[in-house]
């Protein structure tokens, strides 16, 4: 009798620790299940802000808001290695608490998967409004250089920038700001972060991969996106079209790139000075000397007669500047 009950007993044990077991897996709040497909899922209900760190093989964590109260998926897009994905809430201020960590070697089936789905960033499901415009837009279009380029001339022609919105992110007025690709779809305006946003959402609905990137163009804090055709990534800037009505592209390289300005040291004359800076549609960047009228990288432009042009005005500009300096400064001293 005594060894009867005791089998039950530890029928019981098993059964509720199976049962806990399950329960736990359900209620995961960082749940790694889908990291082959190059992406992890995170879902906590909070009234407080959330965010979520990603660190990649014990480097930096790179950090994303977070939704609450539903499924919010995050691209493993640094590679195969280890990957540790930790969600925070706030406690007050610029303070934050761990909620979950967890960590995991990651190997991804794919390399471009993690450019293929669905994110907390770039939200599109079969059959919604963004992949149904993406359908529509593209559905001339034979190949997916077609496809781009039809989307790129939509989001160009159609959308003007919130300078009101950028203002008040910049401030610090609105501290959290997660594009929303259909709101923005069915409007006609919004900030890089939006139109990068949906861009990506567009591409990837018709199987494209698509990169949503941040960082600093110059010294402003930028979003822009990055797209693979034939195995080779081309940079595409949204703001950049719309702000200077870069539209009507026939071509890949009509599309608006990355634009900005920065000093660069020439390979032919040795010159560190203020440089115009090209982002063409390919992996390098552009350096155009106004002395030597080389390229770093040489590529095929229809404008390189007004751009040196303008990198020589550029020039002048600023040996002005320094000369303008040695005058007062003479001047001073007399």
């Amino acid at each position: 009798m005594k060894r009867l009950f005791r089998i039950a007993c530890a029928v019981f044990a098993a059964a509720a620790l199976s049962m806990g077991v399950t329960a736990a897996a359900v209620n995961d709040v960082v749940d790694m299940s889908n990291s082959t497909h190059g992406y992890v899922t995170v879902n906590y209900s909070s009234s407080a802000r959330l965010k979520v760190g990603i660190q990649y093989n014990g480097g930096k964590t790179v950090f994303y808001d977070c939704p609450s109260g539903k499924d919010a998926s995050f691209s493993l897009d640094k590679g195969n290695g280890k990957y540790t994905v930790t969600l925070y809430h706030n406690v007050s201020g610029t303070s934050y608490q761990q909620v979950e960590s967890k960590s995991m070697n990651v190997t991804v089936k794919d390399s471009y998967a993690p450019y293929l789905v669905s994110t907390s960033e770039v939200q599109f499901s079969k059959g919604d409004t963004v992949s149904a415009k993406a359908a529509e837009l593209c559905k001339n279009a034979k190949t997916d250089e077609a496809k781009v380029i039809a989307i790129y001339n939509y989001m160009a022609s159609r959308y003007t920038y919130d300078n009101k919105l950028a203002n008040e992110i910049t401030s610090g007025k609105i501290t959290k700001y997660i594009p929303d690709t259909a709101a923005t779809l069915k409007g006609t305006t919004g900030i890089c972060y939006d139109f990068s946003s949906l861009f990506a959402a567009m591409c990837r609905s018709q199987g494209i991969p698509c990169a949503l990137t941040k960082g600093y163009a110059g010294s402003s804090y930028h979003a822009w996106n990055k797209v693979n055709l034939n195995g080779k990534w081309y940079q595409i800037d949204l703001t950049y079209a719309v702000t200077r009505s870069v539209k009507n592209a026939k071509t890949l390289h009509d599309c608006a790139g990355l634009h900005q300005h920065q000093r660069c040291a020439c390979s032919s004359c040795g010159l560190t000075l203020f440089h115009f800076i090209l982002y063409a549609n390919g992996p390098d960047w552009i350096c155009l000397c106004p002395i030597s009228g080389d390229f770093l990288h040489k590529k095929r432009f229809r404008i390189e007669t007004l751009l040196r042009f303008y990198s020589i005005c550029l020039l002048f500009a600023d040996i002005y500047g320094i000369l303008k300096k040695r005058i007062r400064r003479i001047s001073v001293r007399l």
